[in-house]
């Protein structure tokens, strides 16, 4: 379940798109992240959501999640592991969104819990055609976008819709809904994710402070997710460093915790009293077992000249 999404999130992210799908016939409709939204029926609420998502526009996204995940995750928390998309990219978004196809809804609804099933097709922006049109997914190509090369790509791919030739994925989905003040919300259960848990070491004598920007994250199994560090060199020279991370407990993390993108992967030069953040987007794997609720990953940073050769 949810796996055509987390596939589709990992071939689109590089876009700011994350595939979590639900197409209706109404217009897109940008919501305030001030006010709750007004109570609506499950499919309704779903709806919203996953437009929202989709296009990366999570402080739209995170007012229709259930106030039990509220209260686990802040709106700063979510936004920080779920870095939104803007401009050409949400625009190129938006479009792909209308061509999304919602099929064969089945709907379960017991007390306060709603279960509802779907098949969905959408866009494939991994496929060579959607990526030649959309720069590669390269973020900032497509920034660089002037408003009639914009409007052109979405005519193109609008041709390959009406033509039946846009590439599409297709799967299964299955999305719970909670009951709270008489509405439906999209209940993802953060209470009973994995919490992945940062930590932060400087090792050799290096002359830097580091540490994590948020100590523990809670993941649900199959969503990419960003954490970031803070670093700053106490000295009155240029340092170079670089990081390795080791994942608790070994043989689980080996197995089940994927680090995406790491700053570990390059070492980092600080000019004297400089300091930056440092991301990492990483993912607990889909098929991680039930009776795994913690993983802890340390970065420990060493002076270039001093890095482990294992």
């Amino acid at each position: 379940m949810r796996r055509i999404l987390y596939y589709a999130a990992s071939a689109l992210i590089a876009l700011g798109l994350i595939a979590a799908l639900w197409i209706f016939q109404e217009r897109w409709a940008r919501l305030s992240t001030e006010d709750r939204p007004s109570p609506a029926a499950p499919e309704r609420a779903l709806a919203h959501y996953l437009r929202a998502v989709y296009a990366r526009d999570y402080a739209a996204a995170y007012p229709w999640l259930s106030a039990r995940d509220r209260a686990v995750k802040s709106l700063d928390e979510y936004l920080r592991e779920n870095p939104s998309s803007s401009g050409a990219a949400l625009h190129l978004a938006r479009g792909l969104a209308e061509r999304i196809e919602f099929l064969d809804v089945q709907s379960e609804i017991g007390g306060d819990r709603a279960i509802l099933r779907f098949n969905v097709r959408l866009p494939d922006a991994n496929h060579p055609v959607l990526q030649s049109l959309l720069s590669d997914l390269d973020p900032d190509r497509l920034a660089q976008l002037s408003e009639s090369e914009l409007q052109h790509t979405q005519r193109q791919i609008n041709a390959l819709a009406k033509e039946g030739k846009l590439p599409m994925l297709e799967g299964e989905e299955r999305w719970e809904m909670i009951r709270e003040s008489e509405g439906w919300w999209v209940f993802l259960d953060w209470s009973g994710a994995v919490q992945v848990r940062f930590e932060a070491r400087v090792m050799a004598g290096l002359p830097w402070e580091f540490k994590a920007v948020q100590e523990s994250v809670a993941a649900k199994p199959g969503e990419t997710l960003q954490a970031a560090y803070r670093v700053k060199n106490l000295s009155d020279r240029p340092v170079t460093a670089k990081a390795r991370h080791i994942g608790e407990p070994k043989e689980l993390a080996d197995k089940y915790l994927e680090i995406v993108q790491c700053f570990c992967f390059i070492q980092q030069t600080l000019a004297p009293g400089e300091e930056r953040d440092l991301s990492l987007v990483f993912r607990v794997h889909w098929e991680a077992p039930e009776e795994v609720r913690e993983f802890r990953v340390t970065y420990e940073f060493y002076p270039i000249d001093r890095f482990p050769e294992d």
